[in-house]
């Protein structure tokens, strides 16, 4: 039978634990900061490219349904919800090189309203930064996939006494991220009409329990109108080409930090802090692919597999705390912006002490230094959002060299 850690050694287990909640405190109070930035950073890609845009009005109307992605989530799912959108949409046009490559992108913003349900967690407010890629173009018709993440509200989270039934959302302010394909057809000079499918995802990243995160699969149609015309001649040429005039290889190191709840809610939050390293391979100037390991020092897994005693001392918390995987992820860029997506493998049998699945997914947002600052390495900035299957662990801020 293991035993309880002796009281001296509680002791100093919960001064240390003292000193990480305060680096936990103050990073909860940057929740909103790196929301914020993400939305800064996002705003400025755009403005970036305001001078050759042409400028249009988007909205959109949304309905679907709350998937139900975990049997242990009990907010209500299967029934019809709603949503709306409104934004603004900026055409690129080719006044930088990459916009003609990746096939003139729009990029944009919208203020979007979801109703998940007077008796669930009533609406979301969400301000979503969004990049905009076209998949096919005719003459009158065109195919684009959009991806978008920014800040949402949510007005009635889980509440031990107001609301106790509804476990998909433990906090007010969550990330919004949003994939949506649309078919769009030319109504006249000025007028666009848009029909699609989307999948919106709402979720702290674990910062507040419970967060089992809501999945919204919709249907919708919207509509653009552009004070001025788009015609084929404000579409300008590459001076450049997308291929590679040198090394394909590369190397990427990259290290993060999150912070997040374990087993009760509005308990303590704790540290987890990451590293990656990776060999990069470049396919052109818009696309790279990466292998590489993924490292992980899971402070709640330590706090409470220590006190619950799942481990007999502080270095079997410390090693089963620790998580190793491989990875494989696809980078892709759009100037100074990159998003990657990332699949991983845990691996280690004396690591990785109660990972949810085996397998898990990363979605990353970066901004490098601008490639015309001359330096031998690009440095990033960046946030990463990872799940399990459909559920998110945590949402972390990172910093990292590309080379």
């Amino acid at each position: 039978m293991k035993l309880q850690p002796p009281k001296g050694e509680s002791q100093l287990i919960m001064e240390q634990i003292k000193s990480e909640s305060l680096i936990c405190r103050l990073f909860n109070r940057m929740i909103l900061l790196r929301s914020l930035l993400i939305c800064h950073v996002s705003l400025i890609v755009c403005l970036n490219s305001l001078s050759a845009q042409k400028i249009s009005l988007e909205s959109a109307v949304y309905q679907g349904v709350v998937w139900r992605h975990t049997p242990k989530l009990t907010t209500k799912t299967g029934e019809g919800i709603s949503g709306q959108e409104l934004g603004i949409r900026f055409q690129t046009l080719g006044r930088r090189d990459w916009q003609v490559w990746q096939r003139y992108p729009s990029l944009g913003g919208v203020f979007a309203c979801f109703q998940l349900g007077e008796n669930a967690h009533e609406r979301a407010f969400g301000l979503l930064p969004w990049l905009n890629v076209p998949i096919l173009r005719a003459a009158w018709f065109s195919a684009h996939f959009r991806i978008g993440t920014g800040l949402a509200w949510v007005t009635k989270p889980y509440d031990w006494w107001n609301n106790p039934g509804q476990n998909a959302i433990g906090s007010h302010w969550n990330n919004m991220t949003q994939f949506r394909l649309a078919a769009e057809a030319r109504l006249s000079a000025h007028t666009r009409l848009l029909l699609g499918g989307s999948f919106t995802h709402f979720s702290n990243g674990g910062m507040s329990l419970p967060n089992y995160g809501i999945n919204v699969l919709s249907g919708w149609v919207g509509a653009t109108w552009s004070p001025k015309p788009l015609r084929k001649a404000d579409f300008k040429a590459a001076g450049t080409s997308r291929k590679l005039g040198g090394r394909r290889l590369g190397g990427l190191l990259q290290g993060g930090f999150s912070a997040i709840q374990i087993a009760t809610f509005d308990g303590p939050k704790y540290p987890v802090w990451s590293g990656s390293a990776a060999v990069l391979y470049r396919f052109n100037k818009l696309h790279r692919a990466s292998f590489g390991l993924d490292y992980e020092q899971n402070k709640a897994i330590y706090a409470w597999g220590l006190h619950s005693t799942r481990f007999d001392d502080e270095a079997a918390a410390r090693q089963g705390a620790t998580r190793l995987a491989l990875f494989l992820g696809e980078e892709f860029l759009f100037g100074d912006l990159g998003i990657q997506l990332q699949l991983g493998r845990y691996f280690g049998g004396k690591y990785n002490a109660f990972v949810p699945k085996s397998l898990y997914s990363k979605l990353s947002i970066r901004w490098y230094l601008p490639e015309s600052i001359p330096t031998p390495v690009r440095p990033f900035l960046g946030a990463t959002l990872k799940t399990h299957a459909f559920t998110a662990e945590y949402i972390a801020w990172n910093l990292g060299l590309a080379f």
